[in-house]
């Protein structure tokens, strides 16, 4: 599964063009935007011709009210709280600026589906995990704690929020993508099979 992935446009309408015209060169089976979209006309009006999932979380300078505007469109998917598969897949997803582990458990009870027991292969947040791609200029790490609390490591977090911080690196048996376009960068191009690999496209 090939999946395009992104965060921080921040209402950059160059940014949005590049994400969604990358879609027409790599023909990935998802795309991902990991929040702080800050969404503008044009934004939705590249939404609107999306023929693929295009699974989103809103950041830390989004509303979670942006969530209904996004299920408007027929293939977008506000992930936040919820859980959604694709070819046997599970994506899953916290939206907002520091979401605790007892939030993210929480989600069982709003959606009825048991994020304790259920297989997570794929974790879509704004916010990396703390200590992992979330390193800011000054040396401070700003992620959260959750990742590191999880009963069950999910195989791939996409990310974002540290503009300073594109990458990715493993963390356990996780691999954390910081998909960030904040301060350089174009997407991520993450292929997920037996093995996961990843593209930073500059």
């Amino acid at each position: 599964m090939l999946i395009q992935a992104a965060a921080d446009f921040h209402g950059k309408e160059s940014r949005y063009r590049t994400f969604f015209q990358g879609l027409h060169v790599h023909n990935p089976d998802v795309a991902v935007i990991a929040g702080d979209i800050e969404p503008d006309g044009l934004f939705f009006k590249f939404l609107d011709k999306v023929d693929i999932p295009v699974l989103i979380v809103h950041g830390n300078m989004d509303s979670i009210s942006i969530g209904k505007e996004i299920e408007r469109y027929e293939n977008a998917i506000f992930l936040h709280e919820k859980m959604y598969t694709i070819d046997g897949t599970n994506f899953v997803g916290a939206g907002g600026s520091n979401p605790s582990l007892d939030e993210i458990y929480s989600l069982s009870g709003k959606k009825r589906i048991s994020l304790k027991d259920a297989r997570i292969d794929v974790f879509v947040t704004h916010v990396p995990p703390k200590g992992v791609m979330d390193r800011m200029s000054l040396g401070f790490h700003i992620g959260s704690e959750w990742v590191k609390k999880m009963d069950k490591e999910p195989r791939l977090v996409i990310c974002g929020h540290v503009h300073e911080n594109p990458g990715y690196a493993a963390h356990g048996t996780t691999i954390v993508v910081n998909c960030s376009v904040g301060r350089r960068g174009k997407y991520s191009l993450i292929n997920i099979n037996k093995e996961i690999e990843v593209n930073m496209v500059e």
